[in-house]
């Protein structure tokens, strides 16, 4: 319990009635009864004001959150007593969820309920628990304050960025596909399976037209394919120290896992399966190939949570790992980071392995504040050291990526904006191409 302004504003209207009653010498009387009055208009007050049973909470709206996006908390308040609360509500937020307001005023009517709504914005990916709420009621007649905790327990969890993914979902329903880098656009394929018939067109290919559907319609028409389905895609995530580093707010870890997500979604929209292997200096998880919304789920899960570690990775035994449990033919999407030619050669052995049986992609994050280096206004000689030193990394990482490409393997360097649309124009080619 605690007092409020207005305990203290009688208070020292209290000193100052018992002053003037110097005067007229009743002071022990008027400091009595003052005093007594006081003492029983609190009682009082906290005796009439409703208690911890006449409150109930409840957590609603969505408990899965974005990351980095602004996401509302809600809770509901239930006020079931027969007087109008005056509150304040409460609760404690993890470190990850940034929130400007964290205590929200008002008034509930009798029987009544109203909701209140944090607005939080997720630094961290992972499961968060939230417990107690705390509510703080002003009394009736408005000289205390009285604490209330309630507990009102529910998980919150921070996935990668979901309305990003909305975003590329409502892509997929208008059918874009293959395209550049901030657009993916539909491209028809000369695949095997048969998918549909249309009118001939001067340059078809007459080796498609269907000859006895032509017959019965009285004008040429063409057999249309598509690629063959259920091909084997592995998603490879290295959680390693290169991936721990930030682009503005996102790691290149948070940015990979965005594009992991959208990827098994466009894998298995398109009738193929999907398959997770996340991996450091070992395999840390292994999801078969498969597909469904059961699968789907599991893969969410399964990346959602996922920790970068201050570790090298050792790519050759991941490689050897999943050359051992896929005997057919696969596209495998590696998502990882190399910053020297002397990686390159550590793997050298494991790309050699691999790519003998399998379709290898690799997609590297590229670091932006390079850009922003070589691109400087030299104004003194620290000017000149960051801008040679970028020069130098940036022509490092172009001999990576040529050295990877000449051992057979499609090397990709990714934008923050664009990594998922790579990663998605990647696989349709291969796709396209049967190269699986």
């Amino acid at each position: 319990m605690k007092i409020t302004k207005l305990f203290l504003i009688a208070l020292l209207l209290g000193i100052l009635v018992i002053g003037i009653s110097i005067f007229f010498r009743l002071f022990i009387e008027t400091f009595i009864f003052y005093n007594i009055l006081l003492l029983c208009l609190t009682i009082a007050d906290y005796t009439i004001t409703p208690t911890k049973k006449s409150f109930e909470v409840e957590r609603i709206g969505d408990r899965k959150l974005s990351l980095l996006e602004q996401e509302k908390l809600q809770v509901r308040i239930y006020n079931k007593s027969g007087y109008e609360a005056f509150i304040e509500v409460m609760q404690e937020l993890p470190s990850a969820f940034a929130c400007e307001e964290e205590v929200l005023k008002d008034k509930i009517l009798p029987y009544s309920c109203k909701a209140f709504i944090w607005t939080i914005k997720p630094n961290k990916r992972g499961a968060f628990m939230l417990e107690d709420i705390y509510i703080r009621q002003r009394g009736r007649l408005g000289l205390i304050q009285k604490d209330v905790l309630l507990r009102c327990d529910a998980e919150y969890k921070v996935y990668p960025s979901l309305n990003n993914l909305k975003k590329y979902h409502m892509m997929l329903r208008k059918e874009y596909f293959l395209g550049n880098e901030n657009h993916i656009t539909k491209k028809k394929s000369d695949g095997k399976e048969f998918e549909s018939l249309r009118g001939y067109v001067k340059g078809d290919d007459v080796r498609k037209i269907n000859w006895v559907k032509s017959a019965r319609e009285n004008k040429l028409m063409v057999n249309q394919y598509e690629p063959e389905n259920n091909k084997h895609i592995y998603i490879l995530l290295d959680t390693g120290r290169t991936m721990s580093y930030r682009v503005n707010e996102y790691s290149k870890l948070d940015l990979a896992i965005n594009a992991c997500v959208f990827l098994s979604d466009v894998v298995c929209y398109n009738k193929d399966r999907s398959g997770l292997l996340v991996f450091n200096t070992k395999v840390d998880r292994f999801i078969k190939p498969s597909k469904g919304d059961f699968h789907r789920n599991q893969m969410l899960e399964s990346l959602y949570h996922v920790e970068g570690t201050k570790l090298t990775s050792n790519f050759d035994e991941v490689l050897f790992y999943l050359s051992h449990q896929e005997k057919r033919r696969s596209l495998i999407c590696l998502f990882t980071d190399i910053h020297t030619l002397q990686e390159v050669y550590y793997i050298e052995k494991g790309i050699e392995y691999i790519t003998k049986k399998h379709h290898l992609l690799i997609f590297l994050v590229k670091d932006e504040k390079l850009d922003g280096a070589i691109h400087l206004n030299v104004k003194d000689k620290k000017d000149v050291f960051l801008k040679g030193t970028a020069y130098k990394m940036m022509d490092e990482r172009k001999k990576i990526i040529k050295s990877l490409n000449k051992k057979g393997v499609t090397c990709i360097e990714c934008d923050r904006e664009n990594i998922v649309y790579k990663a998605v124009n990647e696989y349709m080619k291969a796709k396209n191409r049967e190269i699986m």
